[in-house]
């Protein structure tokens, strides 16, 4: 059986789409292979960032079901599921739900907003990590 995920948490995050992109570079630069999911409008703000947040940096990506996705190393998904992408070992969660195939991964990361809303469901995610026999921790966003 395979060790359990590590979960962080980072929470009260003023710009989850911008903190994303910086978190996504740092990711990229030490090869991991992310998988973000959020919902659609997110993710669709968030692909037009990754090409313009920052001049000197191309992140390569690409949306689930794309060509190139076994070969991008940053992956967006409007869906809540993981369960069938291959060889992805960081999972970054936008969205207020669990993100289902989230055992399979290595890491998890979910960046919850400073909002009301995002940190009641994010303190739901957190029981449900617990519950589930790993023991998530909180980084300073």
């Amino acid at each position: 059986m395979s060790a359990a995920p590590r979960v962080e948490f980072r929470v009260g995050v003023a710009d989850p789409l911008g903190y994303c992109c910086g978190l996504l570079r740092a990711a990229d630069a030490k090869g991991a292979r992310t998988v973000v999911c959020a919902p659609s409008a997110w993710i669709d703000e968030l692909d037009q960032r990754l090409w313009t947040f920052s001049q000197p940096d191309f992140l390569a990506h690409c949306r689930v079901g794309e060509p190139l996705e076994a070969r991008s190393p940053i992956v967006l998904s409007e869906r809540a599921d993981v369960r069938g992408l291959q060889g992805r070992d960081c999972l970054v969660n936008l969205g207020t739900e669990e993100v289902l195939g989230w055992r399979q991964l290595p890491r998890v990361i979910e960046l919850v907003g400073a909002d009301a809303p995002a940190k009641a469901a994010a303190r739901e995610r957190f029981r449900m990590y617990r519950s589930a026999g790993c023991e998530p921790h909180n980084v300073e966003p």
